[in-house]
């Protein structure tokens, strides 16, 4: 299992919390940039591919698959509410 350090987001359209955040993103250990869909991460994370985590405000925190008031499935830290409010603090992601 890989741990994946997540530094930048890209923001959804909506203001629900499984509409918030479309697609994670960092740098992996090589240097390489990575983007993936919420999707895929979910996915990822479900059969023990990856875990992921980010810092904000000077702490670490994992990212965890929650499931909204809707039954949708979406990301969000440890530390969150229902909103994704930590993820949401991360600057955009570069275009592809």
């Amino acid at each position: 299992m890989d741990d994946l350090r997540v530094t930048c987001i890209v923001k959804g359209d909506g203001q629900l919390a499984h509409e918030r955040v479309k697609s994670i993103g960092g740098v992996d250990a090589e240097g390489k940039r990575w983007k993936l869909s919420v999707e895929e991460a979910i996915a990822g994370i479900s059969v023990g591919k990856w875990r992921f985590y980010t810092y904000t405000g000077g702490f670490s925190f994992w990212l965890v698959v929650a499931v909204s008031s809707h039954g949708y499935k979406y990301l969000k830290t440890d530390h969150d509410g229902e909103q994704p409010i930590n993820l949401l603090s991360l600057r955009s992601c570069p275009p592809d």
